[in-house]
């Protein structure tokens, strides 16, 4: 799935989302206006200086996923997960978009929230 068509989906999404939502729009040019000298252009070497940017990516792949389902795995040995047993040399699937979606694991999960990641050791390299 790497390439380009998973990138610019990314972006694509984080856009809708920031047009969606103004006031992080808004939090987000600010950061940029304060970080990035007016005239420069944004570097990859800046985006250590730009959490809210990062946390903006975090909650856009969290929400959007640009592959919904993770790379197929084998079960190495038989297992049993919540009364259910997967046997040995099973294929399983990771659905990566439920995940992102869980009450049980976010706050408010069908709201683009970008704070959530502030200061989170959740990294998106």
């Amino acid at each position: 799935m790497a390439g380009t068509d998973t990138t610019s989906t990314t972006l694509e999404w984080a856009m809708a989302e920031l047009l969606r939502n103004p006031t992080t729009l808004a939090k987000a040019r600010e950061e940029l206006d304060c970080t990035i000298e007016k005239g420069n252009h944004l570097q990859e070497s800046d985006i250590h200086r730009l959490p809210y940017l990062q946390s903006i990516i975090k909650e856009t792949l969290r929400l959007h996923p640009s592959a919904p389902f993770l790379l197929p795995h084998k079960a190495g040995a038989d297992v049993e997960i919540n009364g259910f047993t997967i046997p040995k040399g099973a294929q399983i699937l990771v659905n990566a978009w439920a995940i992102g979606r869980d009450s049980a694991t976010w706050d408010d999960p069908k709201s683009f929230i970008p704070e959530r990641f502030m200061g989170s050791e959740v990294d998106v390299r």
